[in-house]
């Protein structure tokens, strides 16, 4: 056999390395029958297997049976994963809830004691009720905080749980997304929920805990029945497109903020030397925080902060150019921006020990003041925000006697001044969140009457003048739902009559 023969196709038969060589070596008990035999049965094998297994319809039918059941069983399992998650999460949601509600009740607690403990009756006869001092009710809200937040966090790790196993299911079937979607939005509503308490603390929990939970299970219960293939499976709940968020509004103080931060520097040292143009710019400004009310969270760019950090500016000025300041300060308005110029120039003369610009300021402060025409209803109506402070002020000028026989004459020369002078004469006062104790807005109310009030005189005046403020209720502390000028008449006839009954 040549060489070619040998390697020829005909004649190939595979073996392995060792064997090759065993059979080349022993032609007598490997002879080429032999070979042939071993050749026909791998080409036989090889047949067999490009062809596939030989097998009946019947064992094909249990073949797919068997591959259906597997599916389903791995389908199975991702759903029972996702509802066991959800189950575990939504029961330890409930069993965290008791830590906010024994702080809660720690607060009913301490609000009973207190209310209980009271013995105090009103000029009518009625009990009032005392309440927690405003420092044990911070320590209850903090409290209530503190259990909200260790609530949220023992939980979160379930609901992350939760998540996983449902993006997981997500995976393995994606047309079941919109559901899974909706499973996870109830498990963030439910953290949402726990994370909050309603309304001021010692108030009882709400329901939104439990809505939360029920609409999880409603959401886990249509997520299964989806992927079970149910007949009547809810639709997910159609999402509302988000609104684009809004633009901070701009903050129309903001000029303002950043004049009077500049002017502070001379409200921490006496050696800068005077800046007329910064100080001219202060007085103005000053005429503009005149509408700011004197609320605590306004105090620090109010008319009165403003004006110090002028007469601060101006502290290192000549006698001769400190009276000419008093002099431009006494023809500004409103009323009550040249009052508190003046003022604090006084002030700040007296503090550094200058008798000339003290004299002169207080001269020019004591003209302005009897010269005022106060049965001018503009100097009621521009001094809606800052007339209570400029009375004030005015009664340490003259006297409250002085102040309360100005506006009483007024009052007598037209009663129709009423409404607004006892507008600009009412104090302002801070609305707070029960809860966070954050500001919300500014209200007039008067808590009681100050010294250079007229009462007297405003009696009188309400007799005769048509106000409506009569059918205003008033509760049994003052207060009225509204602070218009007639809920403010109510609130001050209220005051008149308790002081007379006391008398």
């Amino acid at each position: 056999m040549t060489s070619n023969e040998n390697r020829a196709e005909a004649n190939l038969v595979l073996l392995c390395i060792e064997h090759s060589y065993e059979v080349d070596d022993r032609p007598d008990r490997y002879p080429a029958d032999l070979l042939r035999q071993w050749k026909q049965a791998q080409l036989d094998e090889y047949e067999q297997a490009q062809s596939g297994w030989p097998i009946t319809d019947t064992e094909a039918g249990r073949a797919l049976e068997a591959s259906a059941q597997a599916a389903e069983h791995h389908h199975a399992g991702a759903v029972i994963g996702v509802v066991r998650a959800v189950e575990r999460f939504s029961l330890a949601a409930r069993q965290a809830r008791s830590g906010p509600a024994a702080s809660a009740a720690a607060w009913r607690a301490a609000r009973a004691r207190a209310r209980g403990a009271s013995i105090m009756t009103d000029l009518d006869g009625n009990r009032v009720y005392a309440e927690p001092s405003r420092q044990e009710t911070n320590h209850h809200m903090n409290e209530i905080r503190t259990a909200l937040a260790s609530a949220v966090e023992s939980i979160r790790p379930l609901a992350n749980e939760a998540k996983v196993e449902t993006a997981a299911a997500r995976a393995s079937r994606p047309a079941v997304g919109p559901w899974s979607d909706w499973v996870i939005r109830a498990v963030d509503e439910v953290l949402a929920a726990s994370s909050g308490w309603p309304g001021p603390p010692g108030f009882e929990d709400d329901d939104r805990l439990e809505d939360a939970l029920h609409a999880l299970a409603i959401a886990t219960d249509a997520f299964a029945a989806y992927w079970r293939g149910g007949s009547e499976v809810p639709s997910p709940p159609q999402l509302e497109p988000k609104a684009e968020p809004l633009a901070a509004p701009p903050d129309p103080l903001q000029d303002h903020r950043a004049l009077l931060e500049r002017a502070r520097p001379w409200a921490r040292v006496d050696h800068r030397p005077f800046d007329p143009k910064l100080r001219c710019e202060l007085a103005a400004a000053a005429q503009a925080a005149a509408s700011i009310p004197p609320v605590p969270s306004a105090l620090a760019i109010g008319l009165s902060a403003t004006a110090q950090l002028a007469a601060a500016v101006a502290g290192n000025a000549t006698d001769e150019e400190l009276a000419l300041l008093a002099e431009e300060d006494s023809q500004r308005r409103p009323l009550s921006t040249a009052v508190h110029l003046l003022t604090e120039s006084i002030r700040m003369a007296e503090r550094r020990e200058r008798g000339a610009p003290q004299q002169s300021a207080d001269a020019v402060l004591s003209a302005l003041w009897e010269t005022v025409d106060w049965s001018d209803p503009g100097v009621y109506d521009e001094d809606d925000a800052n007339g209570h402070s400029m009375f004030w002020l005015g009664s340490r000028i003259t006297s409250p006697e002085d102040v309360r026989g100005k506006l009483a004459s007024a009052l007598g020369q037209r009663p129709d001044l009423l409404l607004a002078l006892v507008a600009a004469c009412a104090p302002w006062t801070e609305l707070l969140d029960s809860d966070t104790w954050e500001t919300t807005g500014f209200q007039r109310r008067y808590g009681e009457l100050p010294p250079w009030f007229p009462v007297e005189a405003v009696v009188a005046a309400a007799a005769t003048v048509q106000t409506g403020a009569q059918d205003i209720p008033v509760d049994d502390f003052g207060e009225t739902y509204a602070d218009d000028p007639e809920s403010l008449l109510a609130q001050v006839l209220w005051h008149a009559q308790r002081y007379n009954r006391a008398e």
